[in-house]
């Protein structure tokens, strides 16, 4: 097949990229090469992939002096560029939640459109003008938050299992790994780490201009029950994931999925959750972590961690979150789609 991949010019897209977009863009478009594919990536200049790059950029528009109003001309320059382009492939995959809807329509090739981050209740009433777009989920979870959508297909985010390798031995703390904003509840993650009696270690991107970061999270941070790392690069992630004795996913919004569940479970690490979005379908309550409704429940969890198997966590990792999983999934959806196209044109 030939396929294109359209993703935002504000990053590189990059396997190891600590922007999960990019990172899944990376091994998307590398993953379909491998299976004899001809891919190219409409997105940044420079991403590390192994497949043509077309860009109307010099590099990623992150790094360059351009006003947020301006950037997103830059993006419809890229869709129409590759929309301009369309007969040359059989089928276009956009990582851009609404504007190629837009030029969709103009060709004979078909697209699908992967929903990356979440939307807000206009998004989505001008999402649904679109009628005719074929949206690919990342859990059924998030098909409850659109459930007008034309979905066809749901197909989790699968990662490097042999980077995210297995620790049977982990170290006495308990990890967040994440953005530190409120509606992510690492101050719940602390309330919980605290009551259990485990240190916990934070690493993510905080933002020091907020109040919440001065009001709930900054007072706690003692380096001996709560650690601050700042945002880990990749190495040390994976460290911190491999070590720690559970990581807490105590969002409190409805995500589309949650990388960093996956990433621990490949490294033998168990997840405990809140009950929300795709928590419970990630995550195998009481096989592969917990899945609780509150703090006290999280505390539990955290005491009664002993008894998940991180082989066992491991290996449902393995079985259902791989990159060649993922990288499969999507072939078989563009074969469907690209045959369904075709007798929608010739019928």
């Amino acid at each position: 097949m030939k396929i294109a991949q359209l993703n935002s010019n504000l990053y590189k897209a990059e396997p190891n990229s600590n922007h999960a977009i990019y990172s899944h863009v990376a091994w998307l478009a590398n993953g379909l090469v491998d299976l004899g594919n001809e891919v190219t990536l409409y997105g940044s200049k420079g991403s590390k992939v192994n497949c043509p790059i077309v860009s109307v950029l010099p590099g990623p528009a992150s790094e360059l002096k351009i006003e947020d109003s301006i950037r997103k001309y830059y993006t419809h320059l890229a869709v129409s560029k590759c929309y301009t382009n369309a007969e040359s492939y059989d089928i276009i995959h956009s990582h851009l939640n609404l504007v190629p809807n837009f030029y969709s329509p103009l060709v004979k090739t078909p697209t699908v459109t992967s929903v990356h981050t979440p939307v807000n209740k206009d998004f989505y009433e001008l999402m649904l003008k679109c009628s005719d777009a074929n949206y690919i989920s990342f859990s059924h979870a998030q098909r409850k938050t659109m459930p007008k959508l034309n979905w066809v297909a749901n197909i989790y985010h699968g990662i490097d299992t042999k980077l995210f390798s297995f620790n049977p031995n982990p170290q006495p703390y308990l990890l967040y790994l994440g953005r530190v904003t409120e509606q992510k509840g690492v101050h719940l993650a602390i309330e919980a780490a605290k009551a259990a009696g485990l240190q916990l270690i934070i690493a993510g991107y905080s933002y020091q201009n907020e109040g919440y970061w001065h009001e709930q999270i900054e007072k706690h941070i003692d380096g001996k029950t709560v650690r601050y790392v700042g945002e880990a690069d990749l190495e040390q992630k994976i460290n911190y994931l491999k070590n720690a004795t559970a990581i807490l996913f105590p969002t409190h919004k409805d995500e589309p999925f949650g990388y960093v569940m996956i990433e621990a479970m490949s490294c033998g690490t168990p997840v405990i959750g809140f009950n929300r979005g795709p928590v419970p379908e990630v995550v195998a309550d009481k096989k592969t972590g917990y899945v609780v409704d509150s703090v006290k429940g999280m505390v539990k969890a955290i005491k009664n961690i002993d008894k998940i198997s991180r082989i066992a966590t491991r290996e449902r990792a393995e079985k259902l979150f791989s990159v060649e999983k993922m990288v499969t999934g999507y072939q078989k959806v563009y074969e469907r789609i690209i045959s369904e196209n075709t007798n929608k044109w010739y019928n």
